[in-house]
């Protein structure tokens, strides 16, 4: 009797222990933790970034060869465009664009303001065969 409980009682300790597939499951859930937290902290630098302006680049696209100031040519489209502009004007004001900065050969960011409230979009933008110059709205930079 006594070798009979002692072998129900092994045999109930084995059982309770995690199975290899358990053991695995846990380990994948482990690495996307890992994996998640690294893409937060990825994406927590990249909005810093974005906010500080350190997303100066100088590699402009080939088209902007025979521009001399890229910048300055994207903002004076821009501001010939003021309908881009996703904030409405207060008190009066009337919305502007006031700077440009390139991210990269797709996308920029552009600033704009009234007077009394500021702000900033990432357009990607595109320049035809026939030279217009074509934005799309990615995002609003919120403050």
């Amino acid at each position: 009797m006594k070798k009979l409980l002692y072998v129900l009682f092994l045999v109930t300790i084995v059982s309770c222990g995690k199975s290899s597939e358990e053991i695995s499951l846990s380990q994948e859930v482990d690495s996307l933790k890992t994996e998640i937290t690294a893409l937060h902290r990825a994406n927590d630098t990249l909005s810093d970034h974005l906010l500080k302006r350190s997303y100066v680049t100088l590699n402009y696209p080939a088209f902007f060869d025979s521009i001399a100031e890229p910048e300055e040519y994207i903002l004076q489209e821009l501001q010939q465009r003021p309908g881009l502009i996703s904030k409405k004007a207060v008190l009066g004001g009337t919305m502007r664009f006031t700077r440009v900065t390139f991210i990269n050969e797709d996308l920029l960011v552009a600033e704009f303001e009234d007077g009394h409230i500021m702000g900033k979009t990432v357009f990607r933008y595109r320049l035809t065969r026939n030279g217009e110059l074509g934005f799309t709205n990615v995002c609003d930079i919120e403050y």
